[in-house]
Parts: C-alpha cells; sequence; structure tokens
C-alpha cells in the first residue's frame, strides 16, 4: 500500500463507526437504503446519491433508491449488467469515477429524464456482502459546487458501501427469516384447523 495515499480524517473515520452501528441494527430495508443514500450524499458532498441493487436469482440490477423523488415506476427498474456503468462497477468488482457521463456510451439518459436530475459525474462503488460478494452499486452524482471527487470521497464511499452491502445481506436475512416463521405459522393453523382433537 503507497504510503502517500490520503486517510481518512479521525472525524470521517468516526462518522463510518456510528453509521455502522446505525446500519447494522436497522432490519427495514427501506429505511437502511435510505440512510444509505443519505449518509453518502452527505459525506462526500455529492447532489445526489443512488442504489441498486443485484437481484440473487436474475442476476439484474434494480434502481433501488435515490435520494432524490423516484416516481414509483422506476423504484424497480432493471438496468443492464452489459451496458451501464453501475453494471461495468459490478461486473468488473472496483470502484470507477466518470468525470463526464455525457461522454461514457455506458451512460443511460432514461433515469435522468424519469427524475429530472442532470448527472455530469458518477463516483460509483460496489456493494460487498459478509462473503465479499459484490451485491449492488452505491453511486454519488454530482460533486458539490461542480468539483472532482476525491480520494477521501473514494475511500470514504468504498467503506460505506462495503457497511452497506453486509447490512442489506443481514436486512435480507432477517426478512427472508420473518416471511419463514409467518408461513410456518400459518401452516400450523391450518394443521390444527382441519386435524380433529
Amino acid at each position: 500500500m503507497n504510503s502517500q495515499r490520503p486517510k481518512l480524517n479521525a472525524e470521517r473515520m468516526a462518522r463510518l463507526v456510528e453509521i455502522s452501528r446505525v446500519l447494522n441494527a436497522t432490519t427495514n430495508l427501506s429505511h437502511l437504503l435510505s440512510r444509505i443514500i443519505s449518509e453518502a450524499a452527505e459525506l462526500t458532498q455529492a447532489e445526489a446519491a443512488s442504489i441498486l441493487l443485484l437481484d440473487p436469482k436474475t442476476r439484474q440490477l434494480h434502481f433501488k433508491a435515490s435520494s432524490n423523488e423516484v416516481p414509483p415506476e422506476m423504484s424497480n427498474m432493471t438496468v443492464s449488467l452489459d451496458s451501464s456503468i453501475a453494471g461495468a462497477i459490478l461486473t468488473e468488482n472496483k470502484p470507477m469515477y466518470i468525470q463526464d457521463v455525457s461522454k461514457d456510451p455506458r451512460w443511460n439518459q432514461n433515469v435522468d429524464d424519469a427524475i429530472a436530475f442532470r448527472t455530469r459525474s458518477i463516483l460509483g462503488v460496489p456493494m460487498h456482502n459478509v462473503t465479499q460478494e459484490p451485491v449492488g452499486v452505491l453511486e454519488a452524482l454530482n460533486k458539490v459546487g461542480g468539483g472532482d471527487f476525491s480520494v477521501q470521497d473514494f475511500e470514504t464511499l468504498s467503506i460505506l458501501a462495503d457497511i452497506a452491502g453486509v447490512a442489506v445481506g443481514q436486512a435480507r436475512l432477517f426478512n427472508r427469516m420473518g416471511q419463514a416463521k409467518a408461513e410456518g405459522n400459518e401452516r400450523d393453523q391450518l394443521k390444527n384447523h382441519f386435524i380433529p382433537i
């Protein structure tokens, strides 16, 4: 590791530790995603942030959350892994900084049109679960004031994405366990209803 590489300052590190505590105690996925994008935008001083999650069954990315108002029809919009910036971040499993999206053939203008937002630049990082498999993409859009995202922004967003990836995995597991328990209770009730005592 390069010793010249900037390190996160103590204030940012303390904030990330606190965020980790909060996120890992949250089991409601929509609240979790909302908190992640809010923290991502604030910590990197971005105009907006968004999350795309990988559907483990279909192996497609879905637009799940944005710090901007998102029309309901976009909440599960499918994003191609093959021809999108987010898809490249996920499949190459590495952060990317696109300083001018208008010059990148993978940029999809439809998202901007749907939410009445103009994306100029994207800093995107893969989100990983506890076994380090990519589960989604966290993006920061447009540095406030029109400047460039810094190395500290890269590091901050990468750490936040990993914290978020683990928390999303835990929330999904918690939700699956709750569904399985509810289905088991329903079966028991049906069984008790139909079996004479």
